[in-house]
C-alpha cells in the first residue's frame, strides 16, 4: 500500500491526491466521521466514503466508534489512525547534540534518543558518524518491526532545498555535489529519507501540537548556536522559490564590521544568537572581566549554548547580562516582523528560549512594545517552545510522516 501510495502521490493522481487529504486532515485533526473530511475537503460524501474504506483495508485506518448522531436511523462511524501501522523517524542534529526519535502513525512518540557527546563537521567522517548512530537506533529498537519505518526526515541547519533533497551548507561535497544528500542518505540507510532545514522542522512541529494547532499564522523564532525563523502562513510552512525562506539570521543590520560565517558581514546572527554571546563572553573574559565560565575559557575547553544559560542560572552576571542584551536586540528586529507579516503568535524555541525568562523571553518581549507598532503587536503572545528541546527531532518525525503522503 505505502509503495503505491508513494506512486500516485508523486504523480498527483486524483486517488493519491484524495488519499492524501484525508490522512492530512486526519494528521491534523485527529479521529473523524466522513461528513467532516467531506465538508473539509470539499469532496463528495460518496467519494470520501469509497477511499475510507480502501485505507481501512490497507491497515491504516480503524473504526474506533459508533455514534448516535440522530434518534432515528443507522449509526455514524468514527474513525482514527491505525497508530501502528507504520513508524516514523527523524534526525536533529545540532552543533553540539543529536537527536533520534520514532512516532508511530498518530504522532506518538515510541523513542527519543539524545547524543549529547556527539560533534558537527561538515566533512564525510560525521556524516558516516551520523549514519552509524542512526543505524544503531533502528537496530536497538525492541517490539517494532524495522520494515514498518515508512521513512526518516534529517533537519539540517542553513539553506536547505527540501523539494529536491539537497543542501547548500551542509555535507555539500565536491565528489557528490550532482547527488541530492537525501539520495545519499537513502544509500547508507536503506529508508526514504528527506531533509529539511531545522528552523522549518521545528515551525512544523509546533504548529502540529498541542495549543499551537489554533493558529494558522506564526512566527517560529530558533535561536541557539544560529538564528532562523520558520514562517507558517495559512497553515502551511512557507519555503519561498526556492525553499530557502526564513534566513532571519543573515539580513545585514548592523555596521559591526564581525564577518558572518555566511561570508558576509553585519548579519543580525553577529548579534543576535549563541555563537555571538559566545564569542563576547571570550572576549570579555581576556579582557579581564570575571565568570564562572573564566576557568574553561582559560583552559580552552569548548564553551557551549548551555554552558552560558547553566552559568546565568548561577547568577553569574557576564552571562546573564550578555543573555538579556541578546533578547533585548532579538525583540527590537522581532519587532519589525511583526509589522511586516502581523502572526497570530510568535513562538521562540532553541537552546536560548531554555533560559530564565527573567533574562531572555522578558527582554524579548519589552523590546517588542516597545519597537513594534501597537495596534499590529499588542494581540501578539509572544511565547517560548511547547515542545522545548525536542521540537526538532519531533518536528522532524512529523515531516517523514506529512511528506510521505502528501506534502506539509
Amino acid at each position: 500500500m505505502l509503495e503505491k501510495f508513494r506512486t500516485e502521490t508523486a504523480g498527483r493522481s486524483v486517488g493519491g491526491t484524495i488519499r492524501s487529504s484525508i490522512l492530512r486532515h486526519v494528521m491534523r485533526n485527529g479521529n473523524f466521521m466522513v461528513t467532516e473530511i467531506a465538508e473539509a475537503t470539499g469532496y463528495s460524501l460518496t467519494t470520501i466514503a469509497k477511499y475510507v474504506a480502501e485505507l481501512q483495508s490497507d491497515g491504516m485506518i480503524a473504526e474506533l466508534e459508533r455514534v448516535n448522531l440522530h434518534t432515528k436511523g443507522r449509526k455514524a462511524i468514527r474513525y482514527g489512525v491505525n497508530p501502528d501501522s507504520y513508524y516514523f523517524l527523524g534526525i536533529d542534529m545540532k552543533t553540539f547534540e543529536l537527536n533520534i526519535a520514532l512516532i508511530n502513525f498518530i504522532g506518538e512518540v515510541v523513542r527519543i534518543e539524545r547524543h549529547t557527546d556527539f560533534r558537527f563537521e561538515n566533512t564525510h567522517d560525521a556524516l558516516d558518524e551520523l549514519c552509524n548512530r542512526v543505524q544503531r537506533f533502528i537496530d536497538t529498537l525492541e517490539g517494532i518491526d524495522p520494515e514498518k519505518i515508512a521513512g526518516a526526515n534529517l533537519n539540517l541547519s542553513g539553506r536547505v532545498d527540501s523539494r529536491t533533497g539537497t543542501s547548500a551548507s551542509v555535507f555539500n561535497f565536491e565528489e557528490t555535489h550532482d547527488t541530492p544528500l537525501a539520495d545519499i542518505l537513502k544509500e547508507k540507510l536503506g529508508l526514504k529519507i528527506f531533509i529539511e532545514n531545522d528552523t522549518k522542522a521545528m515551525a512544523y512541529g509546533e504548529y502540529m501540537s498541542g495549543e499551537n494547532k489554533r493558529y494558522e499564522n506564526l512566527l517560529y523564532v530558533n535561536i541557539g548556536w544560529g538564528l532562523g525563523l520558520g514562517i507558517v502562513i495559512d497553515g502551511k510552512v512557507y519555503y519561498g522559490k526556492d525553499g530557502y525562506s526564513g534566513e532571519f539570521g543573515h539580513v545585514h543590520m548592523y555596521n559591526n564590521n564581525i564577518l558572518c560565517h555566511c561570508g558576509k558581514k553585519g548579519c543580525i546572527e553577529t548579534e543576535v544568537s549563541g555563537r555571538a554571546i559566545h564569542r563576547k563572553l571570550i572576549e570579555r573574559i581576556n579582557n579581564g572581566e570575571s565568570s564562572v565560565l573564566t576557568r574553561k575559557v582559560r583552559k580552552g575547553a569548548v564553551i557551549t549554548t548551555n554552558d552560558i544559560i547553566e552559568a546565568a542560572e548561577r547568577e553569574d552576571p557576564l552571562c546573564i547580562e550578555l543573555i538579556s542584551q541578546t533578547g533585548t536586540e532579538l525583540g527590537h528586529q522581532l519587532a519589525g516582523l511583526i509589522n511586516l507579516f502581523n502572526p497570530e503568535i510568535i513562538i521562540i524555541g532553541g537552546n536560548l528560549a531554555q533560559a530564565e525568562p527573567y533574562h531572555f523571553l522578558q527582554p524579548v518581549e519589552l523590546a517588542i512594545r516597545k519597537y513594534s507598532l501597537k495596534l499590529m503587536s499588542q494581540n501578539v503572545p509572544v511565547v517560548t517552545s511547547a515542545l522545548g528541546t525536542d521540537a526538532g527531532v519531533i518536528g522532524a518525525s512529523l515531516i517523514a510522516r506529512s511528506k510521505l503522503f502528501g506534502s506539509i
